[in-house]
């Protein structure tokens, strides 16, 4: 993930609890503007474990062909 101007790209992905869903769910909420289908939130059930939600992300970079792209990422708690 390559800006043109800056060399490299940053962004973040929250991660929210939410109690309307189901206990074990994982849901991406993906962005519409400016890029339209990359993920931007992950809507967690109440009984997901941050290890299943960094897998979960760590599996969609790999699904998109972006893992090899990624330099660092940084779960913070």
């Amino acid at each position: 993930m390559k800006c043109p101007q800056h060399g490299l790209e940053r962004f973040t992905i929250k991660v929210i609890k939410r109690f309307n869903i189901a206990s074990d769910e994982i849901t991406p909420k993906l962005r519409i503007k400016p890029r339209q289908g990359q993920i931007s939130r992950v809507y967690i059930g109440r009984n997901v474990k941050y290890d299943q939600v960094k897998d979960y992300i760590s599996d969609y970079f790999a699904q998109r062909g972006m893992l090899q792209e990624i330099v660092r990422m940084r779960m913070l708690t």
